[in-house]
């Protein structure tokens, strides 16, 4: 993880804020940014994942919100200032600001790309590198934001002809976490071998049908989360194009769109999550993720479903056991917290244990690296296992990133504090198919926000 203190990353070694403030370095003090609301109009880029959240509530919510962070003509200077948010997947955005050894001349830090979304949080290269393109370069001059929680959806195509039963979700399939790993590992082929909640596919040949793994194209947070996840069910060393990596590896930077060979897994033609499920509800037969909000926007997957002219339909999934020993049993749920129902509800990630791996979850600071970041399986959880965190990459200190302004980073830091702030931006999200910060997240989001500036 990445602390404040003096690190040394791709043999160039920086010196932290810290000592940067006490040496009088770039990165000592932080300019204020203008009144509230004086900021300039600005568009940020990233995330699919993100896209509902801040094109249909955040994005809208903040210049024509009365409450007290927003900027709808009545609070501090009276201006509205307006965010553009475009979907180009979390790999674009990271690239975007300069991480994976982007030239600089293809790097944009100016009002058309003021903040990054993205569900796969920067390690510390990735970030070393986003600050080798400032105009002087500083260390922990990047913030990984908290700003939601959603979870991942796995959504299912049955093949031609066949209906799923399931004792634990009618009409729908229940996925262990085994089934889960299997298919996108190459191990689980056929649809005869989901059968961990009391499912069957039934119709002639159906058994013995071959599952299609679905992925994204591109670089993507949805993936990063899904492979976090998958690297908890199974450690070992996968055989892929690229030699022998684990999930955990293969979560990250260009590894994030590299998967198991034994998988055979299938593509679509363009980038976004949007992609994925168009080609699962045009290929019978496969398997795919999605977050739960476009999952349920999409007019192939909106519940209810089950029977016999419902072959689309998203699982519900191992989050646990109950019991031991004969009368152990493993417990499932769903990605929303409403279940199989087409209306709008929250993400059901209410309860879920996060973890950092070997280190303390949260983070200390949203300057430390979150990209380890999971849930937990040794643990029961009560709601959905399979969700995530996603971010906003910000800056506490615009003036060094070149293109920008005191003006843009005025607006992002407004923007970003109405956005984390459990009684605004937060409260917006329930109800969208997301679901706002656990508590011991948001505070470090809220401080975050706060220490964006020119």
């Amino acid at each position: 993880m990445r602390f404040l203190s003096a690190r040394c990353v791709a043999s160039a070694c920086v010196v932290s804020a810290a000592a940067a403030a006490g040496l009088g370095l770039p990165g000592a003090a932080s300019a204020a940014v203008g009144q509230q609301c004086s900021g300039a109009s600005i568009t940020a880029q990233g995330s699919s994942l993100q896209a509902v959240a801040q094109q249909e509530l955040w994005g809208p919510g903040f210049h024509t919100s009365s409450d007290s962070l927003a900027c709808d003509g009545k609070q501090g200077s009276k201006g509205v200032p307006t965010i553009t948010y475009t979907s180009t997947g979390s790999g674009a955005g990271l690239r975007s600001w300069g991480a994976e050894f982007k030239e600089a001349k293809e790097v944009s830090f100016g009002p058309g790309n003021a903040f990054v979304g993205t569900d796969e949080p920067p390690n510390e290269k990735q970030l070393a590198e986003i600050e080798s393109n400032e105009s002087t370069p500083t260390p922990e001059t990047i913030m990984s934001i908290p700003v939601a929680q959603e979870s991942v959806a796995i959504i299912v195509h049955l093949p031609t002809g066949c209906t799923a039963t399931s004792t634990v979700a009618s009409g729908r399939l229940a996925f262990t976490n085994a089934d889960l790993q299997g298919i996108f590992a190459g191990s689980r082929k056929e649809w005869g071998e989901i059968t961990g909640g009391g499912d069957a596919i039934t119709g002639s040949g159906c058994a013995t049908d071959q599952i299609t793994p679905v992925v994204r194209f591109d670089q993507s947070g949805t993936t990063h989360i899904l492979k976090r996840y998958l690297s908890l069910i199974n450690s070992e060393a996968l055989t892929t194009e690229k030699g022998s990596e684990t999930w955990s590896e293969l979560s990250e930077g260009s590894l994030n769109t590299v998967w198991p060979t034994a998988a055979n897994v299938v593509k679509p033609a363009a980038k976004g999550g949007g992609e994925v499920l168009a080609k699962v509800a045009a290929v019978a037969g496969s398997v795919g993720y999605v977050n739960i909000a476009e999952a349920r926007k999409s007019t192939s997957f909106v519940p209810p479903s089950g029977g016999a002219n419902e072959a689309t339909f998203w699982v519900v999934l191992e989050n646990g056991h109950k019991g031991t020993g004969k009368k152990e049993k493993v417990t499932y749920e769903d990605p929303s917290n409403n279940g199989d129902s087409a209306t709008l509800a929250a993400a059901n990630c209410a309860k879920t244990v996060y973890t950092n791996g070997t280190e303390p979850f949260p983070p200390s600071s949203v300057f430390e690296t979150w990209n380890t970041v999971t849930t937990s399986i040794t643990l029961k959880e009560s709601t959905y296992s399979l969700c995530g965190l996603t971010y906003d990459l910000a800056s506490p200190e615009y003036s060094l990133l070149p293109g920008t302004s005191e003006a843009e980073a005025t607006t992002v830091n407004n923007y970003l504090k109405f956005v984390t702030n459990s009684k605004q931006g937060q409260k917006l999200l329930p109800g969208d198919d997301y679901l706002g910060l656990p508590k011991d997240v948001i505070k470090k989001a809220e401080a975050g926000a706060a220490k964006i500036s020119d």
